[in-house]
């Protein structure tokens, strides 16, 4: 299984707020990966998503050994959880701290499997046979509104409140938590990002792409220049995964 990460800066903003986890060989835990956007003032959203992400890993280093590959959505779901509380109790620490917050998506490969958890708007895509599917529905007042069928997704995309999520770690004492669980195939290829991407480029833009007969290394850069071309109003991550999977 071979993955690649990135995160830049954009074209717009003066920090990156975004952060991301590919195991690197030598880390404790593998076959992990996590992308979170965060939010806050000054410097807080940094804060915010790399404290989640460490805290994220810290509850999966304790408890991974008391769960089954079954228990493997409980599992994120509750890191998910232990995350969201240490965002929450470090926000209400300082005053520099207020009200910061994160989106988080986390992908668990292990036996032929997908699992994703997911809080907010950074999402989770499987590219299968020329194809890029949504995995994760945003947390978003626009979603809910197509959810309602008061708007289509088409008109979502360009909805003057398309940036307004309705749940994020840290921002209330719990937080709910949305999981997937997905059969891997040969050839499949998953994708993280967060909507510095998702919002500048389509999805079918994001299938072409993907689908390129060349390195996940060149893969995940053209993403992120074509995202920066647009205008990069937003920090851009991504992480593409080439999840190998079963005939």
């Amino acid at each position: 299984m071979k993955a690649i990460g990135i995160s830049d800066i954009g074209k717009c903003r003066k920090n990156n707020e975004d952060a991301l986890y590919v195991p690197l060989p030598e880390d404790e835990i593998q076959n992990l990966f996590i992308v979170a956007d965060g939010m806050g003032g000054c410097n807080a959203g940094e804060v915010a998503s790399q404290y989640a992400i460490d805290s994220f890993l810290n509850y999966i280093k304790k408890e991974r050994d008391s769960h089954g590959e079954e228990d493997i959505p409980d599992l994120l779901a509750e890191a998910m959880a232990a995350s969201n509380r240490a965002v929450y109790d470090k926000s209400n620490s300082k005053r520099e701290f207020a009200e910061m917050g994160t989106t988080m998506v986390a992908a668990a490969v292990q036996d032929g499997k997908i699992f994703v958890a997911y809080v907010g708007d950074s999402r989770a895509y499987l590219f299968r046979k020329k194809e890029l599917s949504p995995l994760t529905t945003d947390h978003s007042y626009v979603m809910e509104l197509v959810r309602l069928g008061s708007i289509t997704k088409e008109e979502a995309a360009s909805h003057p409140k398309r940036n307004i999520i309705t749940r994020a770690v840290g921002i209330k004492e719990t937080v709910e938590t949305d999981a997937i669980v997905e059969n891997a195939l040969r050839g499949d290829i998953l994708l993280l990002c967060t909507d510095g991407l998702s919002g500048m480029v389509s999805d079918k833009e994001m299938a072409e792409v993907i689908g390129k007969r060349i390195t996940l290394e060149k893969k995940a850069q053209k993403l992120v220049e074509m995202a920066n071309e647009r205008g990069g109003y937003d920090n851009i991550s991504l992480i593409l995964v080439d999840v190998g999977g079963k005939n």
